[in-house]
């Protein structure tokens, strides 16, 4: 069987690697592309898909990408199979993404070799975690009370944090996500708090060195 699968990634390169993986390989054909959240979720309405293999961060659309773009996803086709490709090496944001119902995910800096057996076992409905991300998150949890303390924050929490790490203002973040901007200050200053940190610079410092997208 061929699986009809929709690529989401704004990076061109990544996406000319991942189709011509998963096409060499057999296990299905591209039906549709995208660079942004405006075009996955046209494609979505568009294209029937059995798979949806995708990046998380996708800036740049008048939709917000991360954790609401997955939320709408599965909100709209909650059947839909989702594989996330990741480059993320923090704890958190890795829960937080298998928490939405994502079923895979796999690691875009390494090779791609296990991208098609991923995608096969995403839609008979099993999980699918890469050797690489395995391993990164064995060591991630093996590593001190700063990761414990990332276990607490919220979905919301995690992706004010990430969007400040892209270089988003507090304001910024407030319209692109629909929200006022005191509720984003306040999950912004809740997520310090969880993270014992209580300056700015001390938050940014943190993001850098352990980086939500």
């Amino acid at each position: 069987m061929s699986l009809r699968i929709i690529i989401a990634d704004d990076h061109p390169v990544v996406r000319i690697g991942t189709k011509s993986v998963i096409e060499s390989s057999g296990v299905g054909h591209v039906v549709a592309e995208a660079s942004s959240v405006d075009e996955l979720l046209a494609a979505l309405k568009k294209e029937k898909c059995d798979v949806l293999v995708t990046d998380y961060s996708m800036p740049g659309s008048a939709q917000p990408d991360g954790f609401a773009m997955i939320g709408q996803v599965r909100r709209h086709y909650p059947d839909l199979p989702v594989l996330m490709l990741s480059v993320s090496n923090n704890l958190a944001i890795l829960r937080m993404v298998v928490g939405t119902g994502v079923l895979g995910l796999v690691d875009k800096t390494s090779s791609m070799e296990e991208l098609p057996v991923a995608i096969q076992t995403v839609y008979r409905g099993q999980p699918y975690v890469s050797r690489t991300l395995k391993n990164r998150i064995d060591k991630i949890g093996t590593q001190g009370m700063s990761n414990d303390r990332a276990r607490s924050l919220s979905p919301r929490e995690v992706e004010v944090l990430r969007l400040l790490g892209s270089g988003l203002i507090v304001k910024e973040i407030a319209a692109k996500l629909h929200k006022s901007v005191s509720t984003i200050s306040r999950q912004k200053g809740d997520a310090m708090l969880k993270l014992g940190l209580d300056k700015d610079a001390d938050l940014f410092d943190y993001i850098k060195h352990n980086p939500f997208s």
